[in-house]
């Protein structure tokens, strides 16, 4: 018979923890297969997908393990949710519920009673002696003019969508016009042979121009400038800075320790006593409160003991009323005992826009020319494309599965992760980022995080990576012919501090348009 009993109770334990769900809406609204659907939501779970309908399909409901029903019901009610619609555009508004009702008003006085507490009065510190003064630095040697970069010829004005330039300047040298007619068959499918012409033009300026020679000419004058008598300055400089400076800040620390000696320790000394006083004192009027406390609570237990029925079933009423107004984790964090969701299907053409906060985003399809913004949230997205792709994203993880096309700016990710780059634009501001394959263009201004580029692929065709105190480790495959070009301000190449460096990786005689072009600041550059 009791093991009977025992079975029931588990029976019923197990049920007690199932998941509930309870509908909030359902809604199919008929659209353009263009429309704009936007999301301005807080503390919400967002599943979104694409079909082949001018549909847009909207479900939301809220689902718990460990609510009872009724307190579900109460957090679905305090849900606010909005949905306007028409065959342009659909925007979905759900602000977090944040509800709270933890104790009635009597519980409230007796919880503040008993949390009163004022704050000691504390000894006066002794005043701080005055600071001697620092020593001067000994003046640095001046940093030499530094020569005029040449400039390059101007480009015409670029139609949308191209954001690079690859013009092979050693065929140029070697085929001459042969090449530059096969060069511009691609600019006349992205501009038409107006923009065809410019480009020919503008590659014939640059071509007689002679800027590749200039810039290698730029770059040992700029070395030299740093050689010779500047680095012997330097040197006298940094052995008189070591000698002069050392023996002023010893003279300083005497200083220091003259004026902090024994006065202020004494004086430190009897103000800590002071101190120590004050606390014992307060420590033992606080036991003696707490003693106190203890004994009004046991008499109020005796009093509640001695209750009739009618007052316990009281007592049963506000707990249940308590209960039912605990705060249950409404702003889905990782403690949340109720998760809003809200799933999504919209046309393949539709404009997705986003303002997205405590929340996450799943995108299981593709998703073409997203916008917006995302924060304190999760990202996690299939495939995204488009040419007008722009999503900004703060203190936020990402994961996305393909990125074709478009503009990512990052600020404050600890991860975001691409497995798989074809034509990225990534602006990263003390993030970290890491991208497993890049098949085509990658464009990345990066500052204060780490960058990884864990394969270019053999398909990669230019790499521009502008470094602002970052760490980037970028892998090649083994063959891969391709010119790199490396200009470092206190900056390390490869372990080594460098300032320029040319790397043209393909036999002579032969040429590539796989271009990597790397711009650091006080950053660590590895190529692998």
């Amino acid at each position: 018979m009791n093991k009977i009993k025992i079975l029931i109770l588990c029976l019923f334990t197990t049920l007690g923890y199932a998941q509930k769900t309870l509908n909030k809406t359902s809604q199919s609204i008929k659209v353009n297969k263009d429309v704009i659907v936007d999301l301005n939501t807080s503390n919400v779970e967002i599943q979104l997908e694409t079909w082949n309908k001018n549909t847009v399909e909207i479900e939301a409901y809220i689902e718990s393990e460990t609510l009872s029903n009724e307190q579900l019901k109460e957090a679905l009610e305090h849900w606010s949710l909005n949905v306007e619609g028409s065959n342009d555009k659909v925007t979905i508004t759900s602000n977090g519920s944040r509800y709270i009702g933890l104790l009635d008003t009597d519980d409230y006085s007796v919880l503040l009673n008993d949390l009163e507490y004022q704050l000691i009065e504390l000894p006066e510190m002794p005043e701080m002696p005055e600071m001697p003064i620092l020593p001067e630095m000994v003046q640095m040697p001046n940093i030499p003019i530094l020569p005029e970069m040449p400039e390059m010829p101007a480009l015409p004005e670029l139609p949308k969508g191209v954001t690079t330039i690859e013009f092979d300047y050693e065929r140029y040298q070697e085929e001459g016009e042969t090449y530059l007619a096969e060069w511009s068959k691609k600019y006349e499918k992205k501009g038409g042979k107006e923009f065809q012409k410019k480009m020919e033009d503008w590659a014939r300026k640059f071509g007689e121009s002679g800027y590749q020679e200039k810039m290698e000419k730029w770059g040992k004058d700029y070395a030299q400038r740093f050689e010779g008598k500047w680095t012997k300055e330097m040197e006298k400089w940094g052995e008189k800075f070591g000698e002069k400076y050392g023996e002023d800040m010893e003279k300083w620390g005497e200083a220091f320790s003259e004026k902090f000696g024994k006065e202020w320790a004494e004086k430190m000394k009897v103000w800590g006593e002071r101190f120590n006083d004050k606390m014992e004192a307060r420590a033992e009027a606080l036991e003696h409160r707490a003693e106190a406390l203890e004994y009004r609570k046991e008499a109020l237990e005796s009093q509640r003991e001695a209750r009739q029925h009618a007052l316990e079933a009281r007592k049963e009423s506000l707990k249940n009323r308590r209960n039912s107004r605990v705060i249950y984790g409404l702003d889905n964090g990782n403690d949340s005992k109720v998760k809003k969701v809200i799933k999504i299907k919209i046309p393949k053409k539709a404009k997705l826009k986003t303002n997205i906060r405590h929340g996450e985003l799943k995108l299981s399809s593709v998703i073409y020319n997203m916008s917006g913004d995302i924060a304190h949230s999760l990202l996690k997205a299939e495939h995204i494309d488009g040419g007008d792709t722009s999503i900004n994203v703060a203190y936020s993880p990402i994961f996305v599965d393909t990125w074709n096309l478009g503009t990512l700016n990052v600020n404050f990710v600890d991860k975001a992760q691409i497995k798989n780059a074809h034509n990225l634009v990534l602006n990263s501001k003390s993030s970290n980022i890491n991208i497993e394959n890049l098949t085509d263009t990658g464009i990345v201004d990066g500052s204060f995080g780490e960058l990884t580029i864990a394969n270019l692929t053999s398909t990669f065709k230019n790499l521009n990576l502008v470094l602002e105190h970052c760490d980037a480790l970028i892998a090649l495959p083994k063959g891969l012919y391709y010119t790199l070009y490396f200009n470092g301000n206190l900056s390390m190449f490869n372990n080594k501090s460098i300032k320029q460096k040319t790397i043209r990786n393909y036999p002579e005689g032969q040429s590539t348009n796989r271009t990597i072009m790397i711009n650091a600041k006080y950053s660590d550059v590895v190529i692998d």
